[in-house]
């Protein structure tokens, strides 16, 4: 026998079918147009003109530099920048996982930012039971570093 009505409606005191009869509702109602729509109406007569005059120019944008360096024996990478910022940049360092399949997890550190140099340390993580301990990552591992400049 067929019942009147849809899922919706054979939820009474049902919170998420209280929610779905909204949504259903909506959704009919944006979907139907309402009355009728007046003719389009003719474009604008006449030519286009020429654009007008520059405006003044706006403020210098950030600069944003980003470069890959390569960690050294203890960890640790060095990246000078290209140019020296006025003040010691925003700095974010991503580390590339050698063995992301592993058990090992590696995570970089800002060690020392400056207006023409900043320094990460990689730590890899050695899982020990109780608690993990870190390691320097040690030589070859790439850090993913961006700079922009503070306004």
């Amino acid at each position: 026998m067929a019942m009147r009505g849809g899922a919706m409606r054979r939820m009474p005191g049902n919170p998420l079918g209280g929610m779905l009869r909204d949504l259903d509702r909506r959704t009919r109602t944006t979907t139907r147009s309402t009355g009728r729509r007046a003719p389009a109406g003719d474009p604008p007569a006449g030519e286009a003109g020429s654009p007008g005059e520059r405006g003044p120019e706006g403020p210098p944008g950030r600069s944003t530099t980003a470069a890959i360096v390569t960690t050294g024996d203890d960890g640790r990478a060095r990246w000078m920048f290209p140019a020296p910022y006025a003040l010691p940049p925003v700095l974010t360092a991503l580390p590339v996982d050698p063995e992301p399949g592993g058990d090992r997890t590696v995570t970089v550190a800002l060690e020392e930012v400056t207006e023409t140099c900043a320094v990460v340390r990689v730590w890899r993580t050695r899982p020990k039971r109780g608690h993990g301990v870190t390691d320097p990552a040690g030589p070859g591992l790439f850090v993913h570093l961006t700079a922009t400049a503070v306004s």
